[in-house]
């Protein structure tokens, strides 16, 4: 793991964004041979990747990582990364909530938001909370099933989660934007099928409508490929 913070911010800053030249990585006021020092040590770890084109980059394994890297180093990129989907749905005319992702892994891609689950509360809880801090959104949540997401792009492990997923269908608000690594829209009738989204969400909204139809809860284990 990476055991500086030169190290890790440029991990964390490549997360946002599709790559990025030497110049826009560095620090104004950290000395050139320093900073050198320690991307050649971030590229030698195998998490970024110089291109031919002079573009610094995540690889696999750092995108796997991305923003996690500020993490205590608690997180390691082989274990599933937890996390709560949420379905949500505006109470007035059940418009679906979704929101295009501005970080890697699977940058620029459309889906469903999530939240990250806590031990000092229930899912859907923490589902709310994150619904009303990142957008504004009130509504009340219920749990549905959950199981495990992989997703490879050509072999290369792209993401690796473990779910709960949760839905919402009382929202209600103003929709504002909160979140720095999301846009968030409201989308009448989602083509779920197109290649903009993220590649869970298919079964994720097959499973809610199964769930929401004949009341079945249920644990998948599925891996995509893009």
């Amino acid at each position: 793991m990476l055991d500086h913070h030169l190290q890790r911010s440029i991990v964390y800053r490549l997360a946002l964004s599709q790559g990025a030249r030497f110049s826009e990585l560095k620090p104004d006021i950290v000395d050139n041979k320093l900073f050198t020092y320690h991307l050649k040590k971030v590229v030698a770890a195998g998490y970024v990747a110089k291109g031919e084109d002079g573009l610094y980059s995540l690889t696999p394994e750092g995108r796997r990582l991305g923003i996690r890297v500020l993490d205590k180093q608690q997180v390691l990129v082989d274990r599933a990364d937890s996390v709560i989907f949420m379905v949500v749905r505006r109470k007035a005319d059940k418009a679906w909530l979704l929101y295009r992702r501005k970080v890697h892994p699977l940058f620029d891609m459309v889906g469903f938001m999530h939240a990250t689950p806590t031990a000092t509360a229930s899912c859907t809880t923490v589902a709310a909370e994150t619904l009303f801090q990142t957008t504004g959104l009130r509504g009340t949540f219920t749990a549905l099933g959950g199981g495990y997401f992989r997703v490879y792009r050509g072999e290369e492990l792209e993401s690796f989660t473990h779910f709960t997923l949760v839905a919402c269908e009382d929202a209600e608000g103003e929709l504002v934007q909160n979140d720095d690594y999301a846009d968030y829209h409201w989308q009448d009738d989602p083509d779920f099928a197109d290649p903009a989204m993220l590649p869970d969400t298919i079964p994720l909204a097959d499973l809610y409508g199964r769930r929401r139809n004949f009341g079945e809860n249920f644990f998948v284990e599925q891996t995509f490929h893009l």
